[in-house]
């Protein structure tokens, strides 16, 4: 660069001026802006809220998932206990099943009683009139005085009976060969020990 000549001055670019047109329409933009956001705040509150039910929800969600577990595990308990209960049923009935059965044998032999009862009753019957014909029977008469005094001579028994003593013999012999009386004595000698047979 030669004396002569003067620096050169840097060139500034000159913004140009803002027009009124681009100036109207920023605040055009700004407004539509400012609308947005009026309208975006009272969505961002709207979100919040959801977030804040739905951290309400999981926490419900939470305690019914530990209640379904709870029931879950009181499902599992109170169908054992129905099991054990079922078990114990089953075991019951049997058991009126065989009591029912017994109750019908009682039923059986308590009507075989009731015959058997009839029968003795009817034989008891036989027996009194039996013994009402056979007080007279000198036989019978016979056994009497032996139950009575126990042993007695074969003269005694004809004297009791008021008989002759070979009578009150044949009656002895026909007595012992029926086995219920014994006459005692080596060579059956003529006064022998009676006695009832035991």
């Amino acid at each position: 660069m030669s004396e002569d000549q003067p620096p050169k001055t840097p060139e500034v670019e000159m913004e140009e001026p803002v027009k009124e047109e681009d100036t109207a329409e920023l605040k055009q933009k700004i407004s539509e802006l400012e609308k947005n956001l009026a309208e975006i705040t009272p969505l961002a509150e709207k979100v919040k809220q959801f977030k804040n039910e739905a951290v309400s929800k999981d926490e419900s969600i939470s305690k019914l998932n530990d209640e379904l577990k709870e029931l879950k595990s009181t499902d599992a308990e109170n169908k054992e206990k129905v099991k054990d209960l079922e078990h114990r049923l089953s075991q019951k009935e049997l058991e009126i099943t065989r009591l029912e059965g017994s109750v019908e044998d009682l039923s059986i032999a308590k009507k075989k009683i009731e015959d058997l009862q009839k029968e003795y009753k009817k034989l008891e019957e036989e027996m009194r009139s039996f013994n009402k014909l056979s007080e007279n029977e000198p036989r019978f008469i016979i056994l009497k005085d032996l139950d009575e005094f126990g042993e007695m001579r074969m003269n005694q028994v004809a004297m009791k009976a008021g008989v002759a003593p070979a009578q009150a013999k044949k009656w002895l012999e026909e007595l012992e060969r029926a086995g219920l009386v014994e006459i005692h004595g080596e060579g059956r000698d003529s006064n022998p020990l009676v006695s009832k047979k035991k």
